[in-house]
């Protein structure tokens, strides 16, 4: 299968932080791998540790340098900006827009996971929402599918609007194995409402999905059942 080429990646931001980007972000890859697409992972800025960039390269089965896939490493889990000015380093954008386009040369796709949410951030007054801009892509939220999400959700899509930042779909995710209730059930429909956005995807929790590095061919057939791929337009 083949890559619509109109656009040669995606940036993956959220409504806010551990909502599961990165859970997400491995599975669009490993399911992107399995048909044959030349998919490569990014993870730009991480906060604490490199376990999310290590599991977007276990899950698109790379074999890049940590470093390439996670150029900025910073010490505390925090909004990158007061990690960056308590650890007394700067950000330096360039080298990512640099290493991201190293990467994108070797790729056919690019799957690039955000850290927080949109409006985090990054160097000053610096945002994710800026860093979209800077590569060029289009961009996958990812929200939360219990209650509250509606509000969050819709602060977010007016937010990339209003910075002008293309949204191809929401992608609501669980986070616990708590069972769904009316709110999961009935938020969907209502949030496609509000945002004019599609759902393309409705992840339930599964605790395969925590280890740090599951089955990629489990992700596989996960995000085949609960991502919406024709809605995606990616293959």
């Amino acid at each position: 299968m083949n890559i619509n080429k109109k656009d040669n990646g995606l940036f993956i931001t959220a409504t806010g932080t551990e909502i599961g980007k990165t859970v997400v972000s491995a599975g669009i890859a490993a399911t992107l791998k399995n048909v044959g697409i030349n998919v490569g992972v990014m993870k730009p800025i991480s906060s604490g540790d490199t376990s999310d960039a290590e599991y977007l390269k276990h899950a698109a089965q790379v074999d890049d340098p940590l470093n390439l896939i996670n150029p900025i490493s910073l010490r505390y889990p925090l909004a990158p900006s007061v990690s960056a000015r308590i650890e007394g380093i700067p950000i330096d954008i360039a080298s990512i827009e640099t290493m991201y386009g190293t990467l994108s040369k070797k790729y056919d796709f690019m799957i690039v996971e955000g850290v927080g949410g949109i409006a985090v951030p990054i160097n000053d007054d610096f945002l994710v929402s800026h860093l979209i801009h800077r590569l060029n892509l289009p961009t996958l939220i990812i929200a939360l599918s219990g209650l509250g999400t509606i509000n969050h959700t819709k602060l977010t899509v007016e937010f990339a609007r209003q910075n002008n930042i293309k949204i191809i779909g929401i992608v609501l995710n669980q986070i616990n194995a708590d069972t769904t209730g009316l709110a999961e059930q009935t938020n969907p429909e209502e949030i496609e409402r509000l945002t004019n956005v599609p759902i393309v995807g409705n992840v339930p929790y599964d605790k395969k999905l925590e280890s740090q590095y599951p089955d990629p061919q489990f992700m596989v057939e996960y995000f085949r059942q609960h991502i919406q791929w024709n809605k995606l337009h990616l293959f």
